[in-house]
């Protein structure tokens, strides 16, 4: 690693232990330990349940963005599983783009096709964000918590028009960015290097593959499945948290959906912070608790199950997002060869 990917390690070391070690200082370690003893078991297997669906719908959306290219149930499902492993471990949510990283050098996809599906992916999960914070907004209840009601619809109805605004010009703004880039190589003299080339050659098919998805008019059928993944990943969380809360006396018909919905989406801000704690251990639990409070939900439960929905969530995903590497990378499953059958299989798709 280099001097500053050292620093931001060290860094971001640091502020896990920093964060935690503060937020176990504020909670009895028994109460902890007896918490995960008695996790309720029926609403676990209702959380990996929900998180399965959450991926199989994904998988879906992204067979779905690569077509004409097909790719098998098998195939998508391992590149989903690698994703979500990856999605939390960087900053800003960039581990992510290791969905492109595996298409194009495990499966052989080109990074056009690759990068333009992530591309449209990645708005429609943003673009789906806000109209369920305004419902969740609206069903607990404008003025019944610490957050101003009319000031969060106001922002998810403003990122809501961003992300629409970018989606429907997103062919224009590509073209924007790619002439911006080549004026900018043109003044600094570096147009004529073979990397430029090549970039601007890059972006330029990414640009044609955005415009063939754009004419598939699909993007109300994808908005749809966007906004299932994320209630799916809402349901599941939910879940996980009542598995957690029920050895404490919080029973099923008291709890709330939409104010988990809140405190969830507050907590994944976190996520955006350029530092952050490793697998955002630390800040994610820090920024639950937080928004928890805002939520008037009572301290010591806020640092518990904070703790306890980031730890069993994120191994569960670690769990199927290794095993998926095992796989694709043994010696025994050949990746390249089954992508070229599908390419010449359409029945596949």
């Amino acid at each position: 690693m280099n001097k500053k990917k050292t620093i931001a390690f060290f860094l971001s070391v640091l502020v896990s232990i920093g964060l935690l070690a503060f937020l176990f200082s504020q909670i009895n370690t028994r109460d902890l330990t007896q918490t995960f003893q008695n996790i309720y078991v029926p609403a676990l297997f209702g959380f990996m349940l929900f998180s399965l669906l959450g991926s199989g719908l994904r998988a879906w959306r992204y067979k779905w963005l690569l077509q004409p290219q097909p790719i098998s149930w098998k195939n998508i499902f391992l590149v989903t599983f690698i994703r979500n492993l990856f999605v939390d471990l960087f900053p800003v949510r960039i581990g992510a783009l290791s969905y492109i990283y595996i298409l194009n050098k495990r499966f052989k996809y080109s990074f056009e096709i690759s990068t333009s599906s992530f591309i449209i992916a990645f708005l429609f999960d943003f673009l789906t964000l806000s109209p369920i914070l305004i419902i969740a907004v609206l069903f607990v209840g404008i003025g019944t918590t610490v957050i101003s009601g009319p000031l969060m619809i106001l922002i998810s109805v403003l990122v809501f028009l961003g992300f629409f605004l970018i989606l429907w010009k997103l062919v224009s703004l590509s073209d924007l960015i790619l002439r911006t880039y080549t004026f900018l190589l043109k003044k600094t003299k570096l147009r004529n290097k073979k990397w430029a080339h090549i970039s601007i050659t890059k972006i330029r098919s990414t640009l044609q593959c955005l415009q063939e998805i754009q004419k598939k008019n699909i993007y109300w059928p994808v908005f749809i499945l966007s906004f299932f993944i994320r209630l799916a990943k809402y349901a599941s969380l939910f879940l996980l948290l009542f598995s957690l809360l029920r050895y404490h006396g919080v029973l099923f018909n008291t709890f709330n959906f939409f104010k988990t919905v809140l405190g969830i989406t507050g907590a994944e801000m976190s996520s955006a912070l350029p530092i952050k704690g490793i697998g955002g251990f630390g800040t994610w639990e820090s920024a639950w608790v937080l928004a928890s409070k805002l939520m008037n939900f009572e301290n010591k439960l806020a640092i518990i199950s904070g703790i306890g929905i980031h730890l069993i969530s994120n191994l569960f995903e670690y769990f199927l997002g290794i095993v998926s590497l095992l796989v694709i990378y043994s010696p025994f499953y050949q990746a390249k060869k089954n992508s070229n059958s599908e390419r010449n299989s359409p029945d596949q798709s």
